[in-house]
C-alpha cells in the first residue's frame, strides 16, 4: 500500500480507517464502532488494519448502506474520498502532482 500524499494547495489528506474508527467510536462508543468496522470490512472483503484508499472506500460503501448512523458516516467517507480522488486528479493535470 502506498501512503497518499496531501493535495498541494488544498492541504487535504484522504480519511484513513483510524478516522472511520474515530467518527464510529464517538457516534456508538468504542467497542461497538470495533466490531462494526470488522464486521463492515468482513463484508466489503477487505481486512481491517491499516487500509489503503481503495481498500477505505470499498469498506465505507459498505457502511453507507447501514441505517442510522453509522450509513450516515459511511456516506461521509464516501464523500471525502470521491472529494479527495478528485482534488488529486485535477492537482495531477495541472502539473502539480504529488
Amino acid at each position: 500500500m502506498t501512503t497518499p500524499h496531501p493535495i498541494p494547495g488544498y492541504a487535504l489528506s484522504p480519511p484513513s480507517e483510524q478516522d472511520a474508527l474515530g467518527f464510529l467510536a464517538r457516534a456508538l462508543g468504542p467497542d461497538r464502532a470495533a466490531q462494526l468496522w470488522v464486521a463492515t470490512c468482513r463484508e466489503a472483503g477487505v481486512p481491517s488494519g491499516n487500509l489503503g484508499v481503495d481498500e477505505l472506500e470499498r469498506a465505507a460503501r459498505v457502511l453507507a448502506a447501514q441505517e442510522g448512523v453509522a450509513g450516515v458516516i459511511g456516506n461521509s467517507l464516501v464523500i471525502r474520498l470521491r472529494t479527495y480522488r478528485l482534488l488529486e486528479k485535477t492537482q495531477m493535470r495541472a502539473g502539480g502532482g504529488a
